[in-house]
This record gives structure tokens, C-alpha cells and sequence, in this order.
């Protein structure tokens, strides 16, 4: 039983296209922080109010969800990209100071 090169040029072809569709998806994925407002009272029931506590507690957007908890209630739910990554110093970012004895 031989392997037909058309056959293996097509199942190489197939994998590659998997391999580079998943690499894309990886690539092109939105990090998002979802926070509880710790700010907003009461039942939300529109979403105007929410984006206002949200905004004043340093996030772009919020929105009324469902709680969890009690189905029943509605919570006011900010959100917002993640923060960048914390930078480590390289050699040139690190200050060295002398300290005098």
C-alpha cells in the first residue's frame, strides 16, 4: 500500500490550514475585565445609570446583568479591557543609587 502523493499533499495542506486558523484565533483574542459596581444602589433596569457609576469608578462600560445568586435581581456590572502586562525592568530601565554610608 503506497501513499499517493496527492493524497499526502492534501493532508499536509489540511493540517496547515488548521495550524494557522488556530494560531489566528489565539492571536486575535479580546482580554476583558467584568467587575461588580461597588458604587451603584438599587435594582438596575437600564443601562445609562450603570455606565455612569462605571465611569466614575475608571471603567469605559457597564451593563445590568441577571445576579446569580437571586435570579430575580439585576446588578450593575462594569467593564473594560484588561491592564497592559507588568513590565519587568531590563538592564537599562534599573536605576542603581548610591547610598551613603
Amino acid at each position: 500500500m503506497a501513499l499517493q502523493p496527492c493524497k499526502v499533499a492534501a493532508a499536509a495542506a489540511l493540517i496547515f490550514m488548521l495550524l494557522l486558523t488556530t494560531g489566528l484565533q489565539q492571536a486575535g483574542a479580546v482580554c476583558s475585565v467584568v467587575d461588580r459596581s461597588k458604587t451603584f444602589k438599587g435594582v438596575c433596569v437600564s443601562k445609562p445609570p450603570c455606565v455612569a457609576a462605571c465611569g466614575g469608578e475608571g471603567y469605559p462600560n457597564g451593563y445590568c446583568f441577571l445576579d446569580v445568586a437571586d435570579p430575580d435581581h439585576r446588578v450593575c456590572m462594569c467593564t473594560g479591557p484588561c491592564p497592559p502586562p507588568a513590565t519587568t525592568p531590563t538592564p537599562r530601565m534599573v536605576r542603581k543609587t548610591m547610598i551613603p554610608y
